[in-house]
């Protein structure tokens, strides 16, 4: 039997074009923001713990969604199906609290809801491309709709709020962004990424992803399960999503339908700048991570420190349109 198509590249090995772009993006600021005399701030390590603090749902969900572009798929539910964790983990919460009173069950159901719901998105996306055979940007454009709609309808057009003294300590940690070295939260980012590199580089499951995205034909012939390998990776995308949505529970401090707007075109945005390809079969942990970084500076600068905020749009084009250009012209070579 012959072996896969292409081998799935070194752990941490990462074109140029990411860390170029993060370079930029610091220098750049780093002069706008000298000029108006705010510079002290922008460094400071209070600003460093607002960066890391926003960077944690986008980071989590662009695990997932890295997995997703590596197999040669894409996944739009990602914003929906966080705003409908955070509905789910609230009900569940509330409906415990209510029964029972304050107890740490409480949380530990409602959060496994909240997770169990994501992968279960993640699974039904799944089924959908493998099954029915539609195409990944279909099938997940309309898991978009269905969770959005499930989501207002469950949080019965309002933002689902805490009982009156029942919002656990964990949330309220959580949410602070004053221990931000020490939150959850962003450890969580951590270990998830540690993991997601010995997925990808260390797991059959891993090669068989890189094989499928970059020619799944190829791959078939060569004995992997293709069918199986997507489930997985929907299902796993899915479950980062749900845990990403939870952490979006606590730092809104509410179930809310409405979050996560825009949140699958910043972390599809994100982890291409890193360096991952819309075809499939490319992408890295570091990568990733470092555009999630790059869109955290661009929209720390422009809310902030009162940049322009047209200079966000413009970066943001302008990096993409590089690195994907960049990445062709060095596949043309």
């Amino acid at each position: 039997m012959s072996t896969a198509p292409q081998p799935e590249p070194r752990p941490f090995a990462l074109p140029a074009g990411p860390w170029v772009g993060f370079v930029a993006v610091l220098l750049l600021f780093t002069l706008l923001i000298g000029i108006k005399g705010e510079l002290p701030k922008f460094l400071s390590t209070g600003n460093v713990r607002v960066l890391l603090h926003e960077g944690t749902i986008p980071a989590i969900v662009g695990l997932g969604m890295l997995l997703v572009l590596i197999s040669g798929g894409i996944d739009l539910s990602v914003g929906a199906v966080a705003a409908l964790v955070t509905v789910v983990t609230m009900r569940v919460f509330t409906a415990m609290y209510e029964a029972g009173g304050a107890s740490p069950a409480n949380s530990l159901f409602a959060v496994a809801a909240g997770v169990s719901v994501g992968g279960l998105c993640g699974l039904a996306n799944g089924m959908l491309i493998t099954k029915l055979r539609l195409p990944p940007f279909v099938a997940t454009l309309g898991m978009f709709g269905i969770a959005r709609g499930v989501a207002v309808w469950l949080a019965g057009r309002k933002v689902l709020a805490f009982p009156l003294g029942g919002a656990p300590e964990w949330v309220n940690t959580v949410a602070s962004t004053q221990h931000e070295f020490t939150n959850p939260g962003l450890w969580s980012v951590v270990l998830l990424a540690l993991l997601t590199v010995v997925l990808l580089h260390r797991t059959v499951l891993g090669r068989h992803l890189y094989a499928v995205g970059s020619n799944e034909a190829t791959a078939r012939l060569c004995g992997v399960n293709v069918t199986r390998t997507k489930l997985a990776v929907y299902t796993l995308a899915g479950l980062l999503t749900g845990w990403a949505g939870v952490i979006l529970f606590a730092h809104s401090n509410s179930g809310n339908p409405t979050l996560g707007e825009q949140l699958e075109l910043d972390v599809i945005t994100a982890v291409v700048i890193g360096g991952a390809s819309l075809l499939g079969g490319k992408g890295t942990v570091v990568g990733a991570l470092l555009g999630v970084a790059i869109l955290g500076l661009i929209k720390n600068g422009v809310s902030l420190f009162d940049v322009p905020v047209e200079m966000q749009y413009i970066l943001i084009g302008v990096l993409l349109l590089a690195n994907v250009s960049l990445n062709q012209w060095r596949q043309r070579r």
